[in-house]
């Protein structure tokens, strides 16, 4: 066993002494090439994306999508056929940049230099020469390589792009147990690693299906294991590089800030430029991935019998003049200063467009505390209530829901088992059901005996003392719920003290129709498209994590203000401020207030900067 280990290790080091031979004779072109084309590549895909989701919710005469409408909008057949547009746009980027790493590889092998643009003109010729091979085929296949290449950029992706969150963990929830879709990306991530050992052989040589899968099992005999071994510990030290340097990048952000800023604008400048780390890695990391993956399986390919390799390349016909024209050394050499210069441009314009001073915010950001204190007391009592109050948060956030016999009381899940202990759904039980339940002994012994409290008891208490942001809950059982609650609120002469929420934007309707006086927010787990057609929104309560400085001026632009939920860590807070936010929904009243007002740590420690920049 020892000796099958060292011997694996020692093959691990011949293949990185014999990938770094490759790359080195090539490695500047390489290097640039990546640099100019993933970024290029990122913001294509990227504005494509959202161009057909804007035209998709332009056709469906909607101007926004929500959680509310989001599953509606996606299995249109009209946004399955764009987003299978934009699928394909992305897999012949990938295989445009396949055949681009591989002709550097390629004339590394053969000890010969390469440049850029010859790069990009092997690119593209590899690709279409691809295409026409395999019409019908070549997404299957690319389809079939793209968990393996991208594994490195997978993270970053789903995390950049909301939407693509949104949808898998729509995807994820949709299984009746979480070890099935893990199970099932495992072995789609297995059935990728095996695949992608046709990639060369595909790419490289021109041949029959059953030849190429013949040419990969006898190159692969009697050592599947071993070269599957291997290809992970490749892998794992990408992984470990790219990390160490995503380290690197946070912490010379971090040393500039203490180093330049002043104390009141670290934390602000560690946010925003952090940021620009996470996206800089985001194409690094990527970029290193697939060039160590396709480094690897070349490494496979000249490994293995190359019968018909060299007559394909011999019968080419020679280059035409004005492709010998464009890859000549003066032409390839102005045309990457060109490409970097204007890459250079960008990203300097780019950031010049970044705010990183703000500390505070130009005008009042109120403060809500959420569920009235969830932190600190059980949510949605009357200890939650006074706990705000004493906070001086501005409002308290507080849900509402409809019992069997029509009374309004605090609650937010429709299960009463988390906070009461009592599996039961709270439309089954009437109000003197639920007043016998403990709202309080499961967040801590010293409330025991608290209730679920009706929304008048509330009301009263806060009157004069807090602002109310009442949350109406739709649980497909409460239909009249907000006639009900704008009774309530109108019976106590409570309108000019209180807004009222809902995911549900019917709700909001409702609610103007009943009385216009009412200050509405829509409350959304993700924003996408427009804010122009919603007029029953006096303004959007929107998951912090999708808020972004864009999203609050244009809300802004249109009258409406914007409040960020739910945010208890203090970099997020920071960034909220810096966006402008217009309120802020906390379990953490204090913190915000001290985050709002600047009076937080000036001066804080190297490795809390460090995880602001890496959050």
């Amino acid at each position: 066993m020892r000796k099958k280990a060292v011997k694996n290790a020692g093959m691990i080091r011949i293949y990185l002494n014999m990938a770094w031979k490759l790359l080195q004779k090539n490695l500047l072109s390489i290097v640039i090439f990546e640099t100019v084309y993933r970024l290029f590549s990122s913001q294509l895909v990227s504005r494509l994306a959202n161009a057909a989701i804007n035209f998709s919710l332009k056709q469906l005469g909607t101007s926004y999508m929500t959680s509310e409408n989001f599953n509606k909008i996606m299995l249109h057949p009209l946004t399955l056929l764009l987003i299978f547009g934009i699928l394909l746009v992305s897999f012949f980027c990938m295989l445009f940049e396949i055949y681009a790493v591989m002709a550097a590889l390629e004339a590394s092998w053969k000890r010969k230099r390469i440049s850029v643009p010859v790069m990009m003109l092997a690119g593209g010729r590899g690709a279409a020469q691809f295409m026409r091979a395999r019409p019908w085929t070549w997404f299957f296949y690319m389809a079939a390589s793209f968990p393996y290449l991208w594994l490195h950029s997978s993270y970053s992706a789903i995390r950049s792009m909301k939407l693509l969150q949104v949808s898998l963990t729509k995807i994820y929830n949709a299984f009746p147990a979480y070890w099935i879709p893990v199970v099932l990306t495992i072995l789609l991530v297995a059935f990728s690693f095996v695949f992608s050992y046709t990639i060369p052989f595909r790419c490289m040589m021109t041949e029959k299906e059953k030849n190429t899968h013949l040419r990969v099992r006898q190159t692969l005999e009697k050592r599947v294991l071993r070269e599957l071994g291997i290809n992970v510990s490749f892998q794992v030290m990408i992984f470990l590089i790219t990390w160490v340097l995503y380290l690197i990048f946070g912490t010379a952000v971090v040393a500039y800030a203490k180093l330049v800023k002043t104390p009141s604008t670290v934390v602000s400048t560690v946010i925003v430029y952090g940021d620009w780390v996470k996206s800089t890695m985001s194409l690094i990391g990527g970029a290193f991935g697939l060039v160590g993956s396709i480094t690897y399986l070349y490494l496979i390919f000249i490994r293995s019998s190359r019968k018909g390799y060299q007559k394909s390349r011999t019968t080419k016909k020679p280059s035409s003049k004005l492709v010998r024209t464009f890859c000549g050394p003066v032409t390839a050499v102005v045309l990457t200063i060109a490409m970097l210069a204007g890459e250079t441009v960008y990203l300097v314009y780019a950031m010049r467009a970044t705010r990183a001073e703000a500390t505070a915010s130009s005008q009042y950001i109120s403060v809500s505390a959420h569920r009235g204190g969830a932190r600190k007391a059980p949510e949605n009592t009357m200890s939650a209530i006074k706990y705000a109050v004493d906070s001086m948060s501005d409002y308290a956030e507080i849900d509402v829901q409809e019992t069997s016999d029509g009374e309004i009381v605090l609650m937010h899940d429709t299960n009463l088992k988390r906070t009461t202990g009592l599996n039961a759904s709270i439309w089954t039980l009437t109000y003197d059901e639920i007043s016998q339940l403990d709202a309080g002994v499961r967040f801590n012994k010293k409330f025991r005996g608290e209730q679920i409290p009706k929304l008048e008891e509330v009301i009263a208490y806060a009157k004069g003392k807090i602002n109310l942001n009442i949350e109406v809950k739709y649980n497909g059982h409460n239909q009249n719920i907000v006639k009900k609650v704008v009774k309530i609120i109108e019976d106590n002469d409570f309108v000019d003290q209180c807004v009222l929420t809902s995911m549900n934007y019917n709700f909001l309707r409702q609610a103007k129709k009943i009385n216009p006086d009412i200050k509405t927010g829509y409350t959304m787990k993700m924003s996408y498209g427009g804010l122009e057609d919603m007029d029953a929104a006096d303004f959007f309560s929107v998951k912090y994590t999708y808020i972004t400085e864009s999203f609050v001026e244009h809300a802004h632009s249109l009258g409406k203000e914007v409040c960020a939920w739910t945010l208890n860590y203090q970099g997020d807070m920071q960034r909220m401020v810096n966006c402008g936010v217009d309120n802020i929904i906390t379990d953490d009243p204090e913190l915000v207030r001290k985050v709002i007002l600047g009076t937080t740590d000036r001066n804080p420690g190297f490795v809390s900067l460090l995880g602001y920049a890496l959050k």
